[in-house]
């Protein structure tokens, strides 16, 4: 019992023991946070300066636009009537060409010396870029190497239609491959009559004898002599002093210029003598010396003027009284001149802006408002333009015209010589007659030899 005790006392002291608290451990020394890394305070950011208000944007200065291109252009107006005809149309091409920056200038040239003034101009350096000619005198121009060859900006130009001139005309103007400028106008030379005076002295027109196939030579002299009135000087006829109305009586005559190849002179022929001597007879009845026959023609002291187209503006401003026009009369055959003439650009102008105003001083518009204005027959084939002028009066009896281009001798360059040379002989001995110093039957073989002694004729 007692050992059991004990066994008992012995576990309760085990088990006692085994519960007994432990020895308390030492508190750790807290940890001490760590120090942070001392940080440099930032340098304090400085305010921004206030931001400037920009500078208000200059407006951008206009570009200036460049300067028109002028283009200068010449003609010869028989009087203030054409001269104003070509002053409408300078003010049509400047309307047509205003969107391209051209600037036409007409510079209408003096009627006297007018070939001689371009001549010395071209010399000079200051020809206007595009004038106009005679045919005639073309190749004279051309021989100065001071024409520009229009052939390049023709085959440019695609809306250009070379066709639409007539072909004997171009044909002219046309010389070794190279085009030599374009044609402005043609026009036959026909009589101006004063109705009223043909009237008063009771004698048929040119238009009615022409219509009865009576109007010739010996019409002509007997008209012109029943018009001639010493008294109140009046004169039945009158005609240009120069090549084109004298060389009529030649070609009228059956003579010519020149030879069949144009190299060498025409007029040593027994016809020439006709010819001249139809021409003193009718002096008579002419003023003399160098009067003015339109002048007198547009007074009403003339009864007929043989004349181009060109003379219609100054009658239609000038004349009073009631006055037409009709073929020129029958000599030995029909004849008369188909008078032309082209405008050439000068080689020193400025070649696009100088074709630019060409092709509209040419085209259809311009030419059949020339001839509607009275100056010119158009160059071109056009119906249109060809109608303008038809429709142009007065005078009424425009069909005289036309109808001389069926017959007419073609005014043509000296490709082979010198035409002014030509003409200035043919005019001296034609001078010499007229004074009485030559006799007609010589006005031909010295004209010839005349013309050679010149050199007229290349060798």
């Amino acid at each position: 019992m007692k050992s059991n005790l004990m066994m008992t006392a012995m576990v309760s002291a085990l088990v006692m023991a085994a519960c007994a608290a432990p020895t308390p451990t030492a508190a750790p020394k807290p940890t001490e946070a760590p120090k942070p890394a001392a940080t440099t305070a930032p340098a304090p950011t400085a305010a921004p300066k206030p931001t400037e208000a920009p500078k208000p944007t200059e407006a951008p200065k206009p570009t200036a636009a460049p300067a028109a291109v002028t283009v200068r252009w010449r003609t010869r107006p028989a009087d203030a009537g054409e001269q104003k005809v070509y002053e409408e149309i300078n003010a049509l091409v400047n309307q047509k060409l205003a969107a391209k920056n051209i600037k036409a200038v007409y510079d209408p040239g003096v009627n006297q010396g007018y070939f001689e003034k371009i001549q010395t101009e071209l010399a000079a350096n200051n020809a206007p870029d595009i004038f106009w000619v005679g045919g005639a005198n073309t190749a004279d121009f051309v021989a100065t190497g001071k024409i520009a060859d229009l052939k390049p900006m023709i085959d440019a130009d695609k809306e250009f239609k070379l066709d639409d001139f007539y072909p004997g005309v171009m044909k002219e103007l046309t010389r070794d491959g190279k085009i030599y400028g374009l044609p402005r106008d043609i026009s036959t030379m026909v009589v101006y009559y004063n109705a009223d005076l043909f009237k008063a002295a009771g004698l048929k027109t040119p238009a009615e004898l022409s219509k009865d196939g009576k109007w010739d030579w010996a019409a002509l002299t007997e008209a012109s002599q029943k018009l001639t009135d010493a008294k109140t000087k009046q004169y039945g006829v009158a005609w240009g002093n120069w090549w084109g109305p004298n060389g009529w009586f030649m070609f009228s005559a059956g003579s010519q210029f020149y030879n069949a190849d144009q190299t060498g002179c025409g007029l040593d022929t027994p016809t020439t003598a006709d010819g001249a001597k139809a021409a003193l007879g009718l002096m008579k009845f002419a003023p003399e010396g160098d009067a003015d026959g339109e002048a007198l023609f547009t007074g009403g002291k003339v009864g007929m003027l043989w004349s181009g187209r060109w003379s219609t503006p100054g009658f239609r401003a000038g004349a009073k009284f009631n006055w037409d026009v009709a073929e020129m009369p029958k000599g030995k055959n029909s004849s008369t001149w188909l008078f032309w003439g082209p405008y050439l650009v000068n080689n020193n102008a400025q070649a696009k802006a100088s074709w630019e105003v060409l092709k509209v001083l040419t085209s259809a518009e311009v030419t059949g408002k020339v001839a509607g204005l009275g100056a010119n027959i158009p160059p071109l084939k056009s119906q249109a333009a060809v109608d303008a002028f038809l429709k142009s009066n007065p005078p009424a009896n425009n069909a005289a015209f036309i109808a001389g281009t069926q017959y007419a001798v073609n005014e043509a360059p000296l490709w082979t010589g010198n035409f002014g040379k030509f003409s200035d002989a043919f005019g001296k001995v034609w001078g010499d007659m007229v004074a009485g110093k030559v006799k007609p039957e010589e006005l031909g073989k010295k004209t010839c030899e005349a013309a050679v002694a010149s050199g007229s004729f290349k060798k």
